[in-house]
């Protein structure tokens, strides 16, 4: 993910799917998929399957409410966990 500023609109998260198709071991679709069915776990986040090629984003601001916070840390552990094991599959 890439995050960017938005001064006043609040900013983006940009999930950089297009990239991680190109790596291991995220160059499984199914992976994505599963990154992108946790994203969308988030209250406001709604991310199409049709975007698993690209670099959607949302907004910085749905990060204020505690839940979505707890549910990108554990997206991100997840998302370390998978890379951390790309060589052991």
């Amino acid at each position: 993910m890439t995050l960017y500023p938005g001064g006043g609109r609040g900013g983006t998260a940009e999930v950089v799917f297009q990239h991680l198709a190109a790596r291991e071991p995220f160059i499984d679709r199914v992976l994505r998929a599963e990154f992108l069915r946790r994203l969308n776990d988030m209250e406001g986040v709604d991310i199409p399957e049709g975007k698993l090629e690209l670099r959607p984003n949302f907004r910085l601001s749905l990060l204020e409410r505690d839940h979505n916070r707890k549910l990108l840390t554990e997206t991100l552990v997840w998302f370390r966990d998978r890379w951390g094991n790309r060589d052991t599959a």
